[in-house]
């Protein structure tokens, strides 16, 4: 027994040395993943010694004796702090997520990788200027030593099991082609969805559905486009081709409608309003408290641990020797400050939505080997890709290409289908953003913009003179005709694109009367200069309105001003809705019929309606209006993805705003396929089960927004790793703001920054950014910054004094 005892001690402390062992490693693996703070390092490629300071919060002031050098130390900090968040943006666009997360990631980078943007940024770099050039070698290199002189790898790497790969010069090419897959459409399926209706639709209800105007416009050109009417025949028309087609497939006495699973076994629809995009607007020096211009920007994005940018300062001798020093955000995998001022000019962006794509209907052959061009029939080409995957075998698939673009599938006929897009041309990416670095003023800034390759973007700049200004800065297609709404054949040669729209051709607003400009991913202009952008989804104006109405309410702005709205959370969007509830719903034989719905009615006489956190009047009406939506479009969702799987009704949500309103104050009996026997049903329907979902684990009056839009900015690990959340997540509390007003705010989406600053002003600037600089949860800046960004209190655009300092010798 006393030797079983002994032998049961020393194999227990033999566990308890592993254990400790094993804990002592790994803690020293992850602290060894710090990047450095301090000292002096020496690098490869320095023409002469720079500097990396960093303030309280991380902020980083890079100096050095010229702007390749510049971009030599960005590289080796954005590779300490957050390599494997450039990891990441290069392996998404580049289909090779697998590789790195195994199986689960499969099917993400087969569909990815019919783009084949390896080798379009293989090719993209070697066709660069030699300035261009230089700076993505400088980068590279600062990138691979600042990776090399960690003392361990990043600690994901470590939870992977996995080792990190080198930076290349294409890796930085593909980084923005991430964003290209972010901000654009990579499937085409907003353009597959309107072909889909336009032709199973009657011209009159297609027109209906995809409205070209709203109430909600707010062009800063001032032109407005009017909704459409309400069709006059019963719809839709069950005498359609492809109602036709599918019913063929269903038996002969059956309708189509009909073929409806019941109501209350349907699928539950996302209520996702997300939309990736962003504000920006600008005040003229004749307006500001600066006397030169003042700009403000918050760029929507999905929010995690680390944030999608960095900030930095860059100080350095420019080729004419002059002194220049530009403030902002930073991308990591890129050498560039994409947003922020340089003294004379401030910038920012928010998401154009123009048409930068084209689906391309193919007429193929017999056995679909050939599709017909201009130049009579073509064989496909056929490309295999290997996909590595790790613990497995690697996969092979096939991706299949025209002289358009690759196919991307077929559509409800079985039609193939091809995508022409401009993220596939060489114009695609260039590091012309770099100039902003030491443009003078707005019209300088303009001709860089016309000249840029990256996604294309609403760019707001203003200057040191007090000039505003508007563009598009990124590539723009030029066009043989009016087509690209819809899917069209490109076989004849009538439909095809051009070259891209010359820099003197760029639409562009200077210095409009009001001193005011604003975009918020809805309509910019309109007439000329709209049919060069095309639409490709325009957000409803809401946000664009309530922005102008603000910016009209004032005479005059300083940076505060400006900060203001973007934390407006008021939710003008909604108000009539709220007196729909009101007037339609809450009516005296509804009330008589439902006693407790007299509490609804007390709650939603909100006269301040807006997402504060603790409102229940704002959840109420807000889930209203998506419940009804659900309900009035629940059977037309189901039919159209009984057509063609594709059919995205995500992708053409915000713009049934519109008829959705006109529906349920005109209710029509001419809408064929509505889900209730009346309107007035649908109504009753649509409250109770908002008023369901709301009390579901809570009484009424404690149903605040707050209750459920709480924060959920995780680190990407986190989500396959829960228990190591606690340490790398950022602490969930209620938020304010929502998707139809300037503070957008979800719980994992929202302003992925904030920013208000006056050129030549800066130093009073004001600057948001949540998470924080760092991607190490042990770092001493991790998670600082965050609060400001919660709060919306005032925080410096400038970094703070200096706190680190690391000196980069060369050799």
């Amino acid at each position: 027994m006393k030797h079983f005892k002994n032998t049961l001690i020393g194999i227990v402390f033999i566990l308890f040395l592993v254990i400790a062992t094993l804990t002592t490693w790994i803690y020293s693996q992850i602290d060894s993943a710090l990047p450095q703070l301090d000292g002096k390092q020496t690098l490869f490629g320095l023409s002469a010694s720079a500097t990396i300071e960093r303030d309280l919060q991380g902020v980083a002031t890079i100096k050095a004796s010229n702007r390749v050098d510049i971009a030599l130390a960005t590289g080796f900090v954005h590779a300490q702090e957050r390599f494997f968040q450039m990891d990441l943006l290069r392996r998404n666009s580049a289909g090779e997520l697998a590789s790195l997360f195994g199986a689960a990631a499969i099917d993400y980078d087969s569909e990815i990788r019919r783009h084949r943007f390896r080798e379009r940024a293989t090719s993209i770099v070697s066709q660069l200027s030699a300035t261009d050039s230089a700076l993505l070698k400088a980068y590279t290199r600062g990138v691979n030593q600042g990776l090399k002189y960690l003392k361990a790898a990043p600690f994901e790497y470590l939870l992977l099991r996995q080792e990190p790969v080198e930076w290349q010069e294409e890796d930085t090419i593909l980084t923005v082609l991430s964003m290209y897959i972010d901000l654009q459409y990579q499937d085409g399926k907003r353009e597959r969805t309107l072909g889909l209706l336009h032709s199973v639709l009657s011209p009159e209800v297609f027109a209906f559905l995809n409205p070209q105007g709203s109430r909600w416009d707010a062009a800063i050109d001032g032109t407005e486009f009017p909704a459409s009417s309400l069709p006059k025949a019963p719809w839709p028309s069950a005498s359609s081709e492809y109602l036709a087609v599918y019913s063929n497939n269903q038996s002969r006495n059956k309708s189509f409608a009909s073929a409806m699973p019941p109501p209350h076994t349907r699928a539950k629809p996302a209520q996702n309003e997300e939309f990736p995009g962003s504000n920006n607007w600008a005040v003229g020096g004749v307006i500001s408290s600066t006397g030169s211009a003042i700009v403000a920007n918050d760029m929507h994005l999905g929010i995690r641990v680390p944030n999608t940018w960095f900030r930095a300062s860059f100080e350095y001798k420019d080729v004419e020797n002059t002194n220049v020093k530009v403030t902002g955000a930073t991308l990591p995998g890129t050498p560039n400050i994409i947003i922020g001022s340089n003294g004379h000019i401030a910038w920012g962006f928010t998401n154009s939505y123009g048409d930068w794509s084209d689906v391309i209907e193919l007429e193929t052959n017999a056995d679909k080997s050939q599709y017909l061009t201009p130049d009579g029939y073509q064989s496909f080409i056929k490309r295999k890709q290997i996909i590595a995957v790790k613990g497995q075998e690697a996969v092979d698939i096939t991706v299949t290409d025209t002289i358009w673009g690759p196919v991307i599938g077929e559509d409800s006929q079985g039609n193939l289908l091809a995508y022409r897009w401009i993220a596939h041309d060489k114009a695609a990416v260039n590091m012309a953003i770099t100039e902003f670095e030491t443009a003078k003023n707005v019209q300088q800034a303009l001709a860089i913009a016309a000249r840029a390759g990256m996604p294309a973007q609403n760019l707001m700049v203003g200057d040191k003179q007090g000039n505003i200004g508007w563009t598009i800065m990124g590539p723009i297609p030029q066009r043989s005709a009016m087509f690209g709404e819809t899917p069209t054949s490109w076989a004849n040669g009538e439909n095809k694109w051009l070259d891209l729209l010359p820099p003197e051709d760029y639409p562009q607003v200077i210095n409009p009367k009001n001193s005011r400009l604003w975009t918020a991913n809805s309509r910019v202009v309109g007439d000329d200069m709209l049919k060069k952008i095309g639409n490709g989804g325009y957000a409803i104006g809401a946000r664009s309105s309530q922005i102008k109405q603000n910016l009209e309410a004032r005479t005059s702005f300083d940076e505060q001003a400006l900060l203001n709205i973007a934390l407006d959370d008021s939710a003008k969007f909604l108000l009539r809705w709220q007196d729909f509830i009101l007037s339609k719903v809450l009516t005296d034989a509804m009330l008589e019929k439902h006693q407790e719905w007299h509490e609804v009615k007390d709650i939603i006489k909100d006269n301040n309606l807006s997402a504060s956190t603790d409102s229940v009047a704002y959840r109420l009406v807000r889930n209203f209006r998506l419940n009804i939506r659900d309900q009035v479009f629940d059977i037309f969702n189901e039919n159209m993805t009984k057509l063609d799987e594709n059919y995205s009704f995500h992708t053409i949500r915000h713009q049934v705003e519109t008829p959705l309103w006109q529906l349920i104050n005109q209710q029509p009996e001419n809408f064929l396929w509505r889900s209730h026997e009346s309107w007035a049903v649908l109504f009753e329907v649509s409250l109770e089960k908002t008023l369901t979902e709301m009390t579901e684990s809570t009484t009424l009056a404690k149903a605040t927004w707050g209750k459920i839009n709480i924060s959920k900015i995780q680190h990407p690990l986190s989500r396959a790793v829960p228990f190591i959340g606690q340490w790398l997540d950022m602490p969930e509390v209620a938020l304010p703001g929502d998707s139809y007003m300037p503070r957008v705010q979800g719980p994992s989406f929202g302003a992925s920054q904030r920013m208000a600053v006056s050129p030549g002003h800066e130093e009073i600037g004001i600057f948001h950014m949540p998470t924080s600089q760092s991607g190490h949860p042990w770092s001493p800046y991790y998670g600082l910054g965050h609060e400001s960004w919660l709060k919306g209190e005032v925080s410096s655009f400038l970094p703070g004094p200096s706190k680190y300092k690391l000196t980069l010798l060369s050799y």
